[in-house]
Order: structure tokens, then sequence, then C-alpha cells
């Protein structure tokens, strides 16, 4: 089986036959998501299949589904994130052609250079690195704990305790 990094497509010849490909590539892959993970385990699965709508126009339409482990940016825990991209439309722009002025309009799809020899892996990881929220935080982070598993104090208690006074 092909790794994802391995698979060049010809991007408008995939579009106009409709073809479809599918796998899994390991998150440690995804090298671009690394400051934004707090681990690199697990494997999200792909798909991308090529179309052309009703004004000829080529696409390619990406889904990503899969389990990250985020770094909360409060606590700096493990902060699990469950990611599920369906059908993000990306319009093909063969080389040379003028871009097309309705996306500053239309969000439903991004242009992108058509390309003979186009690599799913960084379409792929730019889908995923688009999903991801800005600043991911637990809604109540956990208390930290030293290694020997007791409750951490925080730093702050003894300001809070001088203020009382």
């Amino acid at each position: 089986m092909k790794q994802l990094g391995d698979i060049l497509i010809n991007s408008l010849e995939f579009a106009r036959e409709g073809r479809h490909l599918a796998g899994q590539v390991p998150v440690h892959a995804l090298r671009r998501l690394g400051g934004a993970l707090a681990n690199t385990e697990g494997t999200l699965t792909w798909t991308v299949h090529g179309k052309v709508d009703m004004g000829r126009k080529p696409f390619l339409v990406i889904d990503v589904a899969g389990e990250l482990q985020l770094e909360c940016q409060r606590c700096l825990a493990a902060l699990p994130f469950s990611l599920k991209i369906t059908s993000s439309n990306l319009q093909l722009v063969p080389q040379g052609a003028a871009w097309p002025d309705e996306a500053l309009e239309d969000d439903s799809a991004d242009p992108i250079e058509a390309l003979e020899e186009q690599p799913l892996l960084p379409l792929v990881e730019d889908e995923v690195l688009l999903a991801l929220p800005i600043a991911p935080r637990h809604a109540s982070c956990p208390q930290p704990l030293y290694d020997d598993g007791r409750a951490a104090v925080s730093p702050f208690a003894m300001l809070a305790q001088l203020k009382k006074h």
C-alpha cells in the first residue's frame, strides 16, 4: 500500500475522470501539525475525489477524520479533538488561467493551482491545519500533580493568602 506522502496525481485528469483515492495517514507524517499536538500518535482517515461541476469547473473534494491530541493552551496537557472534515472543495485553476473573481464572494471552494504532479499529503495536511481551533483549551483544566501524585500547589496561592490579610 502506498503512503500518502508518495502519491502524486495529475489534478486536472483526476477531477475530469471523477477518480477517487482513500487511505490512512499516521499523524506523525503530518509534520506541520507538530507544534499544536501533545503527541503524534494515531492515524487519520482521508479520501480525495475529483469532480467537475455544472459549469465544467474541475474540483478536488477532500474528507479527513480521526482523533488528534492537541496541546491545551492553558495547562499544556493533552486535549482530545475529534477531527471531521467533510467535502472540502478545492477548485483547480489551470496554470496560466485567470483566478476566479467569485472566490472573494463565494467561500464554498478554495482555488488552488492545478498541477500535473500534485502531491496529496500537503493538501490533506492543509485541510487539517485549517480545521484546528486557534487556541485549544479544556473547559476545565485538570489540577496539576507532582510526580509522586500529590496535588501541586499554585505559586499564586501564597499571594491570595497575603491579599486576605
